[in-house]
């Protein structure tokens, strides 16, 4: 018997590999890339065929493919890559770059990690951010009413705590009150003319009665 004989043709070697004639076709393109030989597989008529070692060693990549964490293309490089050293070298080369590409998006995946969990952080406490001794007191109005003390740190510390356990609603209308009654102090007083006239003024009642 020939060796030509002996191959088989694509519809008869899946057949015996229990695949498809396509997934057969693209086995093929694989082993073909990895070994650098386009013309691995003998052919006939632009037709590949199969020799009974080809056969073996599909049947191992079969195999092999269907190992768990296991590639096509990893599988394919562990049997026939060592055929071709040149190959080899392109293949290790190509899992380094994907290896650092992956490290990469790691890396950056860590970093917005922490930038969440450093946002989640709860705020600082209040005498962290400003010191009682920081709070500035309130100028007096007018020099004619009267003056309001400096407020101890003690008193500072008490009003902040009082205003902790008010709602947003009454903290709000107390600042708007306090504006309006700045504004009211600080507004011009604007006299008429009717103002600036001067009242008559009145006549003793003794000079009423003569």
């Amino acid at each position: 018997m020939s060796e030509t004989s002996e191959r088989k043709k694509t519809s008869e070697a899946a057949k015996e590999l229990g695949i498809s004639e396509n997934t057969l076709r693209k086995y093929s393109k694989i082993v073909e890339e990895v070994t650098g030989n386009p013309a691995y597989f003998a052919h006939q008529k632009n037709a590949r065929l199969y020799s009974p070692e080809d056969l073996e060693k599909l049947r191992q990549l079969v195999a092999r493919s269907k190992e768990p964490g296991q590639t096509l293309l990893q599988a394919a490089s562990g049997l026939f890559a060592k055929e071709n050293p040149e190959k080899i070298a392109q293949v290790v080369a190509s899992l380094q770059k994907t290896i650092e590409s992956q490290n990469q998006v790691i890396d950056s995946l860590k970093e917005e990690l922490s930038s969440l969990k450093e946002a989640q952080k709860p705020a600082a406490p209040a005498d962290d951010v400003l010191g009682w001794d920081d709070i500035p007191d309130l100028p007096a109005d007018d020099a004619d009413e009267e003056v309001d003390l400096p407020l101890t740190p003690e008193q500072k510390r008490e009003r902040v705590v009082a205003d902790m356990h008010r709602s947003d609603e009454e903290v709000h209308r107390a600042l708007m009150d306090k504006v309006q009654e700045h504004a009211q102090k600080a507004a011009p007083t604007h006299r008429t003319l009717a103002d600036m006239q001067l009242k008559p003024k009145k006549r003793p009642w003794w000079k009423r009665i003569f």
